[in-house]
């Protein structure tokens, strides 16, 4: 009686393990063809700097919005996030990254549904400033950390106040995995956009004819 429960209990579970794998193994291909360009026809080496081991985004960073309520994440599930860390300011030189931003999602082309632009602020004082942000740059996602979550995460990164300032690329398992240093021209990120795309393309292209 225990092996026929048993044996229903695998089954019953064998669908939510298939789930699994059809969403996490687009990123696992895309990691694979990104660390081994030799098997891309095009391949190139990356021009960010590969983050080692991955940092994922800690549920409690205290997230919010400009306006004060709980960022809701689930909106990003799924989708590579252009990510931009400041702190409570945003200059010449910031502001210009978040508009490169931009461009390099519009210049991904219909691949561009698939990548969403976020702002993280480690000040939650600097309300005004995302709310002014968000409206300048129609699209790009704000938010805050509240002062122990900001701490937190530039621990995590390992680099202190050094962690601000840059682009970094989030997968869609929800994981920093990249990042540009604050000089890094857009066209390196939009070629690594690219790569980690197209890989991951080529990986659900070859599934489905794989079950045809």
């Amino acid at each position: 009686m225990s092996d026929a429960t048993g044996g229903g209990q695998k089954r019953g579970m064998a669908p939510l393990w298939v789930m699994v794998a059809i969403f996490a193994a687009p990123v696992i291909a895309a990691w694979f063809f990104y660390l081994n360009p030799q098997y891309l026809p095009s391949g190139r080496t990356n021009k960010g700097e590969l983050i080692h081991p991955v940092v994922p985004l800690p549920v409690e960073l205290g997230l919010s919005t400009p306006g004060g309520a709980e960022f809701d994440r689930r909106g990003l599930e799924g989708k590579w996030i252009l990510v931009y860390l400041a702190g409570g300011e945003c200059g010449e030189d910031c502001l210009n990254r978040l508009i490169a931003m931009r461009q390099i999602r519009l210049a991904l082309g219909e691949s561009s549904l698939g990548v969403e632009r976020l702002l993280i602020l480690t000040d939650p004082d600097a309300s005004d400033l995302g709310a002014d942000l968000g409206k300048k740059l129609d699209g790009m996602h704000v938010v805050f950390t509240d002062a122990a979550g900001g701490g937190r995460l530039l621990d995590l990164l390992g680099e202190g106040a050094a962690a601000l300032n840059r682009i970094y690329i989030l997968d869609p398992m929800g994981n920093l995995m990249m990042r540009y240093t604050p000089e890094a021209p857009a066209k390196d990120t939009l070629q690594d956009m690219e790569r980690l795309l197209k890989a991951s393309k080529n990986w659900i292209k070859g599934a489905q004819y794989g079950h045809k």
